[in-house]
């Protein structure tokens, strides 16, 4: 409650007209009025609130009104809280004396006269406020003395120990600064030295005070001292720290190179009022620096050496690999084929030897046997190594493993050409993308639960495009991004014959299924190829 701010006024009775006839009597002084309809809601209100003066009815029930008055007068917090007794028939002289010893200030009788009653709660009301103003303003008094002591006795407290702290700093700075390894120095707002440590001595052998003004730019290196003296200058017009690195000459005439820092010191309106600084040796690690920047120049050298190598080993590998399966599909074709055949031959001859005779039964499922395994090596042969990517070209051979494909796997596939008069590419090109197509297929027959394949190949602009996209369950993301944990051999193969080819291939989720994209820049690749080849060891 403020000082001049509403008070807290309790009306206890248990007859609620009552208290509603209290409200409108005492509703014109502007004070907030609480109402309670027992004695157990009276001594909550007043354990919850500031109570100034407590109006309360004698006669009600379980406790009456003298009880409830030695129950709240027996609380040290509400000794001194006006009680009013109201009563309509505890009237006689007895009955008010008996209020007054349980701790009343005043006692009326019903009918209540609402003037009567308006004024003696406003007098007690206006008493409850004063008397609770001088109570703060003796607490004010009495905790600003307080305050004042304390603070003095802070005061006091607080300069001896910054004497105490001011001698042990001097000490400590001057031990910093007699054991530091740096020269420390300071500096004028016009920027010339007015102080620098021994240590500068020490090193250069320079007298006592030379250096003090500009004198230390004498033992800075003739080719640092302009562009370390010009920098400093330009620090002092603008007022920004200070750094630079220059070689200073030493007691043996060498030089060695030192990394100086300064930092200004400004007063309330930013003057620079004075300048504070080391100067560092960095001599070794600058020479440190220097050496592992040559060895980073050496070792990018030998990784590019050995990543040419690598690429012209692929490359090869490659190649041997190609014409491994070329040349086992030509002995699958002309060697084991050949003699199958012959051996179709000799059997269909068997059975025609008699034709009288029924022919044999093991004799024709002997020559079925062979039908199927002539059958199967052509298709092994043609599957390592499509003569028709040798004879006819690119689009031959995609057009025959795709046909291939739909037979083998009910998958519908589709390939698309543009432009339709496709050029030949080089055999090494060739052999690659088909390798690329065959395997994008096969992990779609064997992974992608797909129903639908489309294959587009496209030239235009010197660049060759090549994509095959599935309508399959797609694949997770960490293939996608060909993380090394997630990709198979499979792609990974697919990866290096794109790189090797001067490509790229990439993989996406398309939602459904998944999309490989291979781009190739035709005539770059092909001399790039051609190079790597031609660089590689005979067998």
């Amino acid at each position: 409650m403020s000082t001049n701010g509403k008070v807290n006024i309790l009306m206890v009775d248990d007859q609620p007209a009552k208290l509603l006839s209290y409200e409108v009597m005492l509703g014109s002084l502007g004070e907030h009025l609480i109402k309670a309809n027992s004695a157990k809601e009276a001594l909550e209100a007043l354990l919850n609130n500031e109570i100034a003066v407590v109006l309360m009815d004698v006669s009600m029930p379980e406790l009456d009104g003298f009880q409830l008055a030695s129950m709240i007068r027996q609380h040290p917090r509400f000794q001194k809280t006006a009680i009013i007794f109201v009563s309509a028939v505890h009237l006689t002289d007895l009955d008010q004396l008996k209020g007054y010893e349980h701790g009343a200030v005043d006692y009326i009788s019903v009918p209540v006269v609402p003037e009567l009653l308006r004024a003696k709660v406003r007098v007690f009301a206006e008493l409850y406020r004063k008397t609770r103003q001088l109570e703060k303003l003796n607490s004010e008094l009495e905790q600003r003395v307080l305050e004042r002591t304390e603070e003095l006795a802070r005061k006091a407290e607080l300069l001896l120990q910054l004497n105490v702290e001011l001698v042990s700093k001097n000490q400590e700075l001057d031990a910093i600064v007699q054991t530091a390894p740096d020269i420390i120095f300071s500096r004028q707002c016009d920027g010339s030295r007015d102080y620098v440590s021994d240590r500068f001595y020490e090193y250069t052998g320079a007298p006592e005070g030379s250096a003090s003004g500009f004198g230390w730019l004498d033992y800075v290196h003739e080719q640092d001292k302009n562009q370390a003296m010009n920098h400093w200058m330009k620090c002092v017009e603008s007022g920004a720290n200070y750094e630079a690195e220059y070689r200073m000459r030493s007691t043996d005439a060498g030089y060695r190179w030192f990394r100086a820092r300064a930092v200004p010191i400004r007063d309330e309106d930013g003057k620079i009022l004075k300048w504070y600084g080391t100067c560092s040796d960095i001599h070794d690690s600058k020479l440190l620096e220097q050496s592992i920047r040559e060895s980073a120049a050496e070792l990018e050298k030998m990784v590019d050496r050995r990543t040419d190598e690598l690429r012209r080993l692929s490359a090869r590998l490659m190649t041997m690999q190609d014409q491994e399966r070329r040349r086992l599909a030509r002995d699958l074709h002309d060697g084991l084929g050949q003699e199958l055949a012959v051996a179709k031959m000799v059997l269909d001859r068997m059975v025609l030897q008699k034709p009288s005779e029924p022919p044999n039964e093991c004799w024709v499922q002997a020559s079925s046997i062979v039908d199927r395994a002539i059958q199967q090596v052509r298709t092994m042969s043609h599957l390592l190594h499509p003569p028709l990517l040798d004879e006819v070209g690119l689009l031959s051979a995609l057009a025959w493993y795709v046909e291939g494909l739909t037979k083998r796997s009910g998958i519908e596939t589709s390939l698309e050409v543009h432009p339709q008069d496709f050029p030949r590419l080089s055999g090494d090109v060739e052999t690659g993308v088909f390798r690329i197509v065959q395997e994008a297929l096969t992990n779609v027959f064997r992974h992608s639960d797909a129903t639908r394949v489309e294959i587009a190949l496209s030239q235009k602009h010197g660049m060759l495009t090549v994509s095959v996209r599935d309508n399959g369950k797609g694949i997770g993301l960490n293939i996608a991004e060909f993380k090394p944990d997630s990709v198979g051999v499979g792609i990974g193969g697919m990866r290096q014959r794109a790189r090797e080819l001067g490509g790229e291939l990439r993989l996406t989720n398309v939602r459904p299924g998944t999309l490989v994209e291979l781009t190739i820049p035709c005539v770059s690749v092909l001399r790039e190829v051609s190079a790597l080849l031609d660089a590689c060891p005979g067998d």
